[in-house]
């Protein structure tokens, strides 16, 4: 058999030489010489499959991280963890230069009064994360001497890097799951969604901003933005002891049949309207602005919101007292469910949610007590004898579902 070879070789060749000799410009010996190279490529073809299987086993997988101590779990404290020390935008880049982080031409670039930089790279030996600056002084400051109002960090860095660890409230870093982002920050303000990235922004204000980009293929955190321009004043703490009237509230044990109790389910804690702003504090809820702003006596403030989590809501806050009261004595007299400000799961009695239809909230409460109001976008129908008495649902009409629901009772003196 070998012998056949041989002489099959020794053929083949005698055969190209002739071929050649007869015509220097036929291409066929380059043709055949190509296919016997892809020939003896193919069992490195075949091992392909081996690398794919690597591949697989290499697949990233969640982490779960706990938060450090003294790290909020509130997303808007704009609070994260930086390999251990624990930062609050904006800040002083000195902070982070006495922590080993540095950068180039942090010196030369300057910034004017209220400007903003684009992104730069700072180091710390091998780790790396981007930030963006912020000059809230009335001079023009080099890089160096303003704050750090935005910080970037993404698997690209973090591989390049490793060893540096980023973690925002909740213990969320790089390699968290979606569903875990969900769970601990709920339903963000905005979601985007490509072919390849989820991006998940959470915004209370215009120049306040969490961004965390889920991977599509594995569904793992793998960027992290952190933004607040905005100047930091410490948080005001309530000065005063509760009146009597606070103190004598009762909370509710069930819904009960009765719409017009004026008892809600509000993210899962009841509540019977009028109820106490500090029933309210009780369950997780912060007043944003001064808890100590005055009321006059006898009077409403119509301006108050009160955040959950990332979730905003709207209320009027009464105060029942014949003197002058800070937010933090008042009465709650309204609350919402709303897709455009509070998504937080509402129930009011006979089963109705944020889920229900018309035709259920109608079977419910009765008919509304005027015609509904129509606009080529919503459909707003009310319930209750006047407007200090009534429960407002708004129907998108495009898709026949609940955009609001909204419940108030503001009698004019506590029973």
């Amino acid at each position: 058999m070998k012998k056949n070879k041989i002489l099959l070789l020794m053929l083949v060749t005698i055969l190209s030489l002739s071929l050649v000799a007869c015509d220097g410009d036929d291409p066929e010996p380059e043709v055949e010489d190509q296919v016997e190279e892809e020939v003896e490529e193919e069992p490195e073809t075949e091992e392909e499959p081996e690398d794919e299987e690597e591949e697989e086993e290499e697949e990233r997988e969640a982490v779960d991280v706990d938060a450090p101590d003294g790290l909020s779990d509130d997303l808007y404290s704009f609070m994260f963890s930086l390999n251990g020390d624990i930062y609050s935008l904006p800040f002083s880049f000195e902070e982070l230069e006495q922590n080993g982080w540095d950068g180039d031409d942090l010196d030369e670039n300057t910034l004017n009064p209220n400007q903003v930089s684009f992104s730069s790279s700072i180091t710390n030996g091998d780790y790396n994360m981007n930030i963006a600056f912020i000059n809230l002084t009335e001079n023009v400051l080099p890089f160096r001497e303003c704050n750090v109002g935005r910080v970037t960090f993404d698997l690209w860095a973090y591989e390049r890097g490793p060893g540096t660890e980023l973690i925002f409230p909740g213990g969320i870093t790089i390699g968290t799951a979606y569903e875990d982002v969900i769970a601990t920050h709920g339903e963000p303000s905005d979601r985007r969604e490509t072919d390849t990235f989820i991006t998940l922004t959470y915004s209370p204000r215009v120049y306040e901003r969490i961004e965390f980009r889920i991977d599509q293929e594995t569904k793992l955190v793998d960027s992290l933005t952190m933004q607040n321009y905005e100047e930091r004043e410490a948080a005001p703490e309530f000065e005063g002891d509760l009146p009597d009237s606070v103190l004598a509230y009762e909370e509710p044990t069930d819904l009960g049949d009765n719409w017009r109790d004026f008892i809600v389910k509000l993210d899962g804690d009841l509540y019977q309207l009028p109820a106490p702003v500090a029933a309210f504090i009780d369950n997780g809820w912060v007043i944003e602005g001064d808890p100590n702003e005055m009321i006059n006596a006898r009077s409403t403030n119509v301006s108050t919101r009160l955040r959950l989590g990332n979730q905003t809501m709207r209320v009027l806050i009464h105060n029942y007292d014949d003197m002058a009261q800070p937010i933090s004595n008042g009465f709650v007299t309204s609350v919402e469910f709303s897709h455009h400000f509070a998504v937080l799961p509402i129930e009011l009695p006979g089963g109705i949610t944020e889920d229900s239809t018309i035709e259920e909230v109608i079977a419910a409460f009765g008919e509304p007590n005027r015609e509904p109001e129509e606009s080529s976008s919503f459909a707003t129908y009310r319930f209750g004898p006047n407007l200090r008495e009534e429960v407002t649902v708004v129907i998108d009409v495009e898709t026949d579902t609940i955009h609001s629901i909204r419940l108030e009772h503001s009698p004019r003196d506590l029973d």
